[in-house]
């Protein structure tokens, strides 16, 4: 009995990679397709980068997450969209 608590332990503080909402990005820093939301730990904070960001193909993931929401869960912020300079 204490062998299966044991396991069941270390299973749930380890998670699943398909139970858990991040995953470790790839060596280049791109997302596996089932969590392609980028998580960014900058000097602005920590950050998440969508399809939608104008920097989504030049950041380096720290974290992938499936949603906004479990990023957001994270202590991660929405990308602020950029704004050309207009006189």
């Amino acid at each position: 009995m204490k062998k299966i608590y044991l396991i069941l332990m270390i299973m749930l503080i380890s998670g699943c990679a398909h139970v858990s909402a991040r995953a470790l990005p790839y060596l280049d820093g791109g997302c596996p397709s089932d969590f392609p939301i980028k998580g960014n730990d900058s000097s602005n904070g920590f950050i998440y980068h969508t399809y939608d960001s104008n920097y989504y193909d030049r950041v380096n993931a720290e974290w992938c997450f499936t949603t906004e929401e479990e990023a957001a869960a994270y202590g991660y912020r929405r990308f602020k969209k950029w704004k050309p300079y207009i006189r």
